[in-house]
């Protein structure tokens, strides 16, 4: 632990919490928490947050390979905000996001990296006997590396399997420990406490929500996965997987594979001049991470250990979720009971995390369960999942100030007893005053 943190025990006060200014653990192989952080916001992006904030922070476990950021200002409003985090990133992955937004509003802040000890770690490729079935042999081009020359190992299968159900138990778990740290550290309970997530963080947004209402007061989701035996990203990649290669051999002008690939769930390719063409190609094989691809390793392998072979890229655009892998889905899926107010967003071009699997099958949920009148739904135009692709063209909006605005629809909810219009229903919105 480096110098400037709190022993999970004992809060250290510092000048400011602000990101890039408050200090991180020392990064390690696979570990990066500045990365993480830089990874999901649009490089240029101002802190919503002006001036330095200081106040208390806490590194903490709450057990073997957990680690937690709790940040606390001196000038706390008595809220605290719980984030979930996406991917298997780091404790730190909503430093940039969320981080800044909140603890400059006053509001204590807390993540966790669910337990998952690092992100993952990319090596060259060992001698062909010495390759683990964990290890994603990345089958593009990298940079001067050739195609299927580097691996990857995720800190979520190796050294142990780290499963999807001890994530959302982590995140109740966490909000429990932080609400505990306003007290102790604050010297009074907190009078709010909201559930913020992105992506993965969103759907442990939803699972608390349903599971754990008694928590919180109230959440925000954005791209939120919607954990679904129909619907879940293992059944609906794949496919993309399979189509990809005709789509992408015809210089995008195959309109049968186009339409194949949208009938499957996807919005619409967006196209552009240069190097970067094709948003779904960016998805693909054109961009690393390569998220079509390295998701569909990773989860297949996390959901079901015993999974069929997933060594090559023609293995994973075959692959169906196979009877423990629906079980493992099954043990987390969301049901729509959602016991307090939610507010969602979601882009109309992710084309990762898509709005056709994830956002509107959750709002039938929540319909079906009678719990329309605690969900807001605004599909933001332009927005895809990662913040970072709109610097590369296609039409794309950053989404961040979309999720801010969100956030103080829900407050509004919350602390007002405001009800905005469309409970139960989804708009689109093109700027963030629409919300």
């Amino acid at each position: 632990m480096s110098a400037g943190a709190g022993d999970g025990r004992t809060p250290r006060h510092e000048p400011d919490l602000r990101f890039g200014a408050a200090p991180l653990p020392e990064p390690f192989p696979g570990y990066d928490p500045g990365g993480d952080a830089r990874a999901l916001i649009l490089a240029g992006t101002p802190s919503p947050a002006r001036e330095p904030i200081p106040g208390r922070e806490v590194r903490g476990s709450n057990g073997a390979g957990q680690r937690f950021v709790f940040r606390i200002p001196d000038a706390w409003n008595g809220r605290l905000a719980v984030c979930g985090t996406p991917a298997t990133r780091s404790e730190h992955a909503n430093d940039a996001i969320f981080g800044d937004y909140l603890l400059g509003r006053g509001f204590a802040y807390a993540a966790s990296n669910k337990g998952i000890p690092f992100n993952a770690l990319l090596e060259s490729r060992p001698a062909a006997g010495d390759l683990s079935p964990a290890a994603y042999v990345v089958p593009f081009a990298l940079g001067d590396a050739p195609a299927q020359s580097l691996t990857m190992r995720f800190g979520a299968l190796d050294p142990r399997i780290v499963p999807v159900s001890a994530w959302h138990d982590d995140y109740a778990e966490l909000v429990q420990r932080a609400t505990a740290l306003c007290a102790g550290i604050g010297g009074r309970r907190a009078e709010r406490v909201y559930a913020l997530g992105l992506s993965i963080g969103g759907g442990q947004v939803r699972w608390l929500l349903e599971r754990r209402p008694e928590l919180v007061d109230g959440g925000l989701e954005w791209a939120a996965v919607h954990w679904n035996v129909r619907h879940a990203f293992v059944r609906y990649l794949p496919e993309f997987l399979a189509r990809m290669p005709a789509y992408v051999a015809s210089g995008y002008r195959d309109r049968d594979a186009h339409d194949a690939i949208v009938a499957a769930g996807f919005p619409p390719d967006r196209l552009q001049p240069g190097r970067l063409a094709s948003l779904w190609d960016a998805h693909y094989g054109a961009l690393p991470p390569f998220y079509a691809d390295l998701t569909t390793f990773e989860f297949a392998a996390l959901l079901d250990p015993q999974s069929v072979p997933l060594a090559t890229l023609a293995e994973r655009a075959a692959y169906v979720p196979t009877a423990a892998a629906e079980a493992s889905i099954a043990s987390v899926a969301q049901s729509g009971r959602i016991g307090k107010p939610l507010v969602g967003i979601a882009g109309d071009a992710d084309v990762f995390i898509t709005p056709q699997h994830n956002f509107d099958p959750y709002l039938d949920s929540v319909r079906a369960a009678g719990c329309a009148e605690r969900y807001w739904q605004y599909e933001v135009a332009g927005g895809t999942h990662v913040d970072s692709f709109a610097a590369y063209g296609w039409g794309l909006q950053p989404q961040l100030p979309f999720a801010w605005r969100a956030f103080e629809r829900l407050e509004g909810v919350v602390e007002r007893g405001e009800y905005p219009p469309g409970a139960g229903t989804k708009r689109v919105v093109s700027a963030p005053n629409d919300i």
